[in-house]
């Protein structure tokens, strides 16, 4: 990911692409975001917190079908490229979901402040279990909106046996 910010297009990587995959049967877009949070406290200077997270979905940005935490983590390990995209259809795709991030922003923000009060009440189980001197009113943790993007992996199903696409001649 660094050499991908840092080297551009010398990097071994790159922060968006296009895979085409059996893994699944509709076009599926995987974002990595970087969520920031202030935990705050009464009489206490406010913390930074960071994480990453990976969110997806199936159809277009007007009408995403959001996968399950599980599903994406699952495609991210599982998925495989089983067949070749050309530089321009992979372009093509990327640009196009790029295009559709901000129709995306409402959904995003209602996971993310999903994520703010889950966090909240995690905090405060610790603080309660780990010493009956912590205060946990006025605990909270905010989200810091909005996300960073990341990457994007655009996962686009197979069409036929995928034999012409490899190369293979058949």
């Amino acid at each position: 990911m660094e050499e991908a910010l840092t080297k551009g297009a010398a990097a071994r990587a790159s922060r968006c692409g296009a895979m085409r995959t059996r893994a699944i049967s509709r076009l599926t877009h995987l974002y990595l975001l970087r969520l920031r949070f202030l935990i705050e406290q009464p009489d206490r200077t406010p913390m930074l917190a960071e994480e990453v997270l990976v969110v997806g979905h199936t159809g277009t940005a007007d009408k995403p079908v959001w996968l399950a935490g599980d599903e994406v983590l699952t495609l991210l390990e599982k998925a495989q490229a089983d067949a070749n995209i050309g530089n321009t259809e992979k372009s093509e795709l990327v640009s196009a979901a790029l295009a559709g991030w901000d129709k995306l922003d409402p959904a995003i923000k209602e996971n993310i402040s999903g994520r703010a009060e889950a966090l909240t009440e995690a905090h405060r189980r610790i603080r309660k279990a780990i010493s009956v001197k912590m205060k946990v009113g006025g605990l909270t943790v905010k989200p810091q909106l909005p996300p960073d993007l990341l990457g994007l992996l655009v996962l686009q199903p197979m069409v036929g046996d995928g034999r012409q696409e490899k190369g293979d001649g058949r």
